[in-house]
């Protein structure tokens, strides 16, 4: 193999590992991306209500901490139930519902606290 045949395959693997990386960061932040919907949706969202959402957050920071403890012990316990030997169907399905209810419960929490940023914003304004 002649040096000019390695140089092209080098330029050629080089060439086709820029490429990969650059169809991977624009899958990943481009507009492609799941984020880039939220991310348009919430720059649509007042100021003044994200800084009332982001109050909220501050607010209840003790409280949703507790709801993403209890949804990762939910989770772990689903995961242990699933690899346990011998497998019990009915323990991984009552994990399960206990991640849904964890679930639930955190975007319950979520949901008011928008809703109370809202009003909040609402009441602010004329």
């Amino acid at each position: 193999m002649t040096w000019g045949r390695v140089l092209l395959w080098a330029v050629l693997g080089a060439s086709l590992m820029a490429n990969a990386v650059v169809l991977g960061l624009v899958l990943r932040f481009g507009a492609f991306s799941e984020e880039a919907g939220l991310r348009n949706t919430w720059a649509d969202v007042p100021a003044e209500t994200r800084r009332f959402f982001r109050a909220e957050l501050a607010e209840n920071r003790g409280a949703l901490r507790t709801l993403l403890a209890d949804l990762r012990r939910a989770r772990s316990e689903m995961f242990a139930a699933a690899v346990a030997r011998p497998y019990d169907r009915a323990a991984v399905e009552a994990a399960q519902a206990k991640v849904r209810a964890a679930s639930a419960a955190l975007q319950i929490k979520g949901q008011q606290m928008l809703l109370d940023a809202f009003d909040r914003a609402a009441g602010a304004s004329p």
